[in-house]
């Protein structure tokens, strides 16, 4: 996109408005719509635009104080589901075949609310992809971390599973411009394994924050485990397909009053989500760069 430099500030002070948030200097810079841009040439954008705020390093759209005193509540939320994170990384290290794990969604976005979960995604290898996500289920369920019915709050979410050949997330964007697909993809926080891969096939990112930074080399060498060493030959091989028809038979059931883009089931992608509000989101921003909308306090 072509546009100047102040409207690229303005759209990105727009997306995180559609969350009510307020954005520091340094989130600004990182997550810059469309063009390149260095902090010195950033603020001086945000310190002319009239249409901007400023309170205690946050910047937001004009009228929208009370932005900053949620985000700074945020902060103590998003501290205590850290610790949760830490409390329960041993449970991730009984789990085979895990290549890559990593917190998403609003925790990792710095804003997760009271009743927040902690989103996940896993990647395994393409040929154990449904028992990596059997022994994370049962593990999740055996500790009291995994979320399901009503308990929500504190839990960890196992809704997104990809195996290690199908990491590029670019063909599950739900159109030429997909800007939520790719800021969900961009504040990922890696919690085993190594990012490097991942962030290697999804470099379309950086088209949409060219500032952004990815960790696209390799820093180490996986080392099997017992369970992998056991599970590697014919009889996981046995478990694998076992395992597949039976989970693809219960998945098939999460299809129904879902749409397309929230429900994704296939041998290499499994994406459970209730609701996909991308469209509902990019239609909000687009509504705040053109000034017809505006957020809720």
């Amino acid at each position: 996109m072509k546009t100047s430099l102040a409207e690229n500030v303005w759209q990105t002070l727009c997306w995180f408005d559609i969350f009510g948030q307020a954005a520091s200097l340094e989130e600004v810079h990182r997550f810059l719509f469309w063009q390149r841009a260095n902090p010195k040439e950033i603020e001086q954008v945000l310190k002319k635009d009239r249409r901007i705020g400023s309170s205690f390093g946050f910047y937001f759209l004009r009228g929208k104080n009370a932005s900053v005193v949620k985000r700074c509540g945020y902060q103590f939320q998003a501290g205590k589901l850290w610790r949760r994170v830490a409390r329960h990384l041993f449970v991730l290290r009984l789990v085979p075949f895990l290549r890559f794990v990593a917190v998403g969604n609003t925790l990792a976005m710095g804003w997760p609310e009271r009743n927040s979960d902690i989103d996940l995604l896993v990647v395994a290898p393409k040929n154990r992809l449904f028992t990596a996500r059997f022994f994370l289920t049962f593990w999740a369920q055996i500790f009291r971390m995994r979320r399901h019915g009503k308990k929500i709050s504190g839990r960890f979410c196992l809704s997104f599973f990809l195996a290690d050949n199908a990491l590029d997330l670019e063909k599950l964007k739900i159109g030429p411009y997909d800007p939520y697909l790719a800021f969900w993809a961009a504040t990922l926080v890696p919690i085993r394994g190594d990012s490097a891969e991942f962030f290697a096939a999804n470099t379309w990112i950086q088209k949409v924050f060219p500032n952004l930074k990815l960790p696209t080399t390799a820093r180490r060498i996986h080392k099997k485990s017992f369970g992998e060493k056991i599970l590697s030959g014919r009889l996981g091989d046995l478990l694998e397909k076992l395992l597949r028809k039976w989970q693809l038979q219960r998945a098939g059931q999460k299809r129904k009053n879902t749409s397309k883009t929230a429900v994704v089931i296939s041998d290499e992608v499994l994406k459970f989500h209730e609701t996909d509000q991308r469209r509902h989101l990019l239609q909000e921003w687009q509504n705040r760069i053109n000034g017809k909308s505006a957020a809720k306090q």
